[in-house]
């Protein structure tokens, strides 16, 4: 898994096709706008967010109704013109909301049932911060050695402990419990994590060579599986690298352009999976393990599992999913032509993709609240002096609706290639087009129009691999 998706991944809650409802209503004093917003992704091998939406009369009083899925906790953000708070929501809350927009964080109160868990998470935000903001803290810890790694990751946890212990009074044990597995599965994450990530940060760039010595972080790493633990987005990211770590760290090594090696390996993995995780659990795992790859890996390769799939899991809720997912596969599989679009300029000059045919064209997803991205097109100069003065074109879509903190960074950074905007975040046409998922996201496109590879390298992370895919295409 690569580490970028981990900030995507953070906010995956669990997929149910049963469902139930909440009830939110409120004021709002010093009201921001006229909207409120309840936002969360009810799918947990796919990201796609669910927004509701009540209007905020003149007073600032709003009520709202929305579903969520039945008989577990889901995490979601409340958004109210840029102030965004965490909440944590569970089937049959009716709650009412009190805030002040101008002081949002420091004066959000909530009644009515399920008003407890809302002012602990509330509180736990000016405390010690966000949840997602302790993957942040775990993440400061990766470029230490193994036994320091250890011991500062379990200090962040017992930080976390230590609260719920002073503030868990009115909190339902079913949250208590919910709340303690959330920080334990982070940090096994991390550690399943640790060994590259650790070693990319020693080698300040992307490298599959790994030191023995950093698995030895591995070798505290339980087996801890539980099907009830399916709400916890933590734990679904420790089921989907627990038995590959597990197995490197046994001294299971294999090429990286090994592509018979790296197959024999998934299926040892997958083995264990049948063996070891109870029945949810491995559901989960297979459909998520099929999800992922369906457009990494060749179209055969993906109908053999999904065929396997259907056979153990015939009635799985995770079909629908999957099937959009195959079907889009076949669609971007090498060969096939690029979706055409049209591209503006931030300079108003208009053209469309297919104009940039006899060239070949890297199409690279982005926004301006994406680090990752920022960081990655600005390292590629440095690339693109090897390849200069050759057919090709770079062509970066952003995602992003703030055009204007888009232009910015351009100008701030003195980026060059095509830049256009693709407004609508992850509703846009382009987006569902080239069935963009997480960013940044690459397209390498041939002379032709058509799509040159299943999985292009990432730039600059693999550069070098990039650059000889470029100039395969180029010759």
């Amino acid at each position: 898994m690569r580490p970028f998706l981990l900030a995507f991944l953070t906010f995956i809650t669990t997929n149910a096709l049963a469902q139930d409802s909440v009830k939110l209503s409120g004021r709002i004093l010093n009201p921001q706008s006229d909207s409120f917003i309840v936002s969360y992704n009810d799918n947990i091998i796919a990201y796609y967010p669910k927004d509701f939406i009540a209007r905020v009369d003149p007073k600032g009083n709003f009520s709202m109704a929305f579903p969520i899925p039945r008989g577990v906790y889901t995490q979601a953000t409340i958004i109210h013109r840029g102030k965004i708070a965490e909440v944590v929501f569970q089937p049959g809350d009716s709650l009412t909301l009190s805030v002040d927009a101008a002081h949002f964080d420091s004066t959000l109160h909530f009644s009515g049932r399920g008003g407890a868990v809302q002012n602990f998470i509330a509180k736990h935000t000016i405390a010690t911060g966000r949840i997602n903001q302790y993957v942040l803290k775990v993440k400061t810890h990766v470029n230490k050695e193994p036994d320091d790694f250890l011991k500062s990751v379990e200090a962040e946890r017992k930080i976390e402990n230590e609260f719920l212990d002073k503030n868990k009074s009115g909190l339902p044990k079913s949250f208590i419990s919910y709340w303690t597995n959330l920080y334990q599965y982070y940090n096994y994450f991390f550690m399943e994590q640790y060994p590259q990530m650790h070693a990319m940060v020693k080698a300040r760039k992307y490298t599959d060579s790994i030191p023995e010595a950093n698995y030895s972080v591995v070798s505290h790493l339980p087996y801890a599986f539980n099907d009830s633990l399916l709400e916890l987005s933590p734990y679904l990211l420790y089921l989907t690298g627990i038995f590959e770590v597990k197995l490197k760290a046994a001294g299971y090594t294999f090429y990286g352009h090994d592509t018979t090696a790296y197959r024999k390996f998934q299926d040892s993995v997958l083995q264990l999976v049948y063996k070891q995780l109870p029945t949810k659990s491995a559901e989960y795992y297979m459909a998520q393990n099929l999800y992922g790859r369906a457009r990494n890996q060749p179209i055969d390769r993906t109908e053999f599992m999904y065929a396997d799939f259907k056979k153990h899991w015939p009635q799985s809720e995770y079909l629908p999913t999957l099937d959009k997912q195959i079907a889009l596969a076949e669609r971007l599989a090498p060969g096939q032509s690029a979706p055409d679009f049209d591209i503006t300029t931030p300079d108003g000059k208009h053209m469309k993709l297919s104009d940039l045919r006899g060239k070949v064209v890297y199409i690279n997803f982005w926004a301006s609240w994406c680090k990752q991205c920022i960081g990655e097109i600005v390292k590629e100069g440095k690339m693109k002096e090897l390849i200069k003065n050759k057919p090709l074109e770079f062509v970066y879509v952003s995602i992003d609706n703030d055009t204007t903190a888009d232009n910015n960074l351009i100008v701030k950074y003195k980026m060059d290639g095509l830049f256009t905007h693709s407004n609508g975040e992850w509703s846009s046409p382009e987006v569902q087009l080239y069935g963009v998922q997480a960013l940044p996201a690459y397209f390498l496109i041939d002379e032709d129009g058509k799509f040159a590879m299943q999985n292009p390298p990432p730039s600059p992370l693999q550069s070098t691999e990039l650059i000889l895919a470029l100039e395969k295409l180029l010759k």
